[in-house]
């Protein structure tokens, strides 16, 4: 079976219902992990992703800027992007004794390129792998003047593609640009991402 390529999702957004969870946990065919949720449909096809993986169909989002980065790299695609962002994720809410104000406080440091201080040392793995990726940030700006996602969603929505040039240079964008959740994501005012770190870790026996 063919393997569904993951990258973002531009066309003008439609709101894509979650599908219900047949028996027992689904798996997120992008980031591989498992999920109790609801799962989402990747543009209306039978292949399911998580709440998080979501978000590179969902560009539109008004908080979608809070929840994720644009980052420039070309030797991973989107599916290892999102795995290893969201088993750092996992390590590093461990890290922070599963206390949301502490994984809070650790994702706004990063966020701000500092690392976490006091974190034990699979926490400052995980730390330094969000790190690295969120420095790729910096060079997705450096090309596009822009490393949010609205903001380069909307260019590539309302570029010229009856221009062969125009066409291929999105080719090559959606090719190089990666989707970097930053660990928060947002139903109405409330942040639920450590929900969903909580529950992954209890649908994974060597993490509870």
């Amino acid at each position: 079976m063919t393997q569904p390529v993951f990258r973002l999702s531009v066309q003008p957004y439609r709101e894509i219902p979650p599908l219900k969870a047949e028996a027992g946990p689904s798996t997120c065919a992008c980031c591989g992990l498992p999920d109790s949720g609801g799962s989402f449909s990747w543009r209306g096809t039978d292949t399911r992703m998580c709440h998080v993986c979501n978000l590179l169909q969902s560009l539109n989002r008004p908080t979608i800027d809070r929840e994720a980065i644009l980052i420039w790299c070309p030797e991973l695609d989107q599916r290892q992007v999102s795995a290893l962002a969201a088993h750092a994720h996992l390590a590093l809410y461990r890290a922070s004794g599963r206390k949301p104000s502490a994984w809070e406080q650790s994702v706004t440091v990063l966020a701000d390129g500092r690392e976490p201080a006091m974190l034990p040392a699979a926490g400052v793995a995980a730390a330094q792998t969000l790190r690295t990726l969120f420095a790729r940030s910096d060079e997705a700006f450096r090309r596009l003047q822009s490393s949010a996602p609205s903001h380069v969603s909307i260019a590539m929505q309302i570029a010229d593609i009856s221009r062969q040039d125009v066409k291929d240079g999105l080719v090559f964008l959606s090719d190089n640009l990666k989707l970097l959740p930053l660990g928060r994501l947002y139903d109405g005012p409330d942040d639920i991402y450590p929900d969903i770190l909580e529950a992954r870790l209890r649908l994974l026996p060597q993490n509870s």
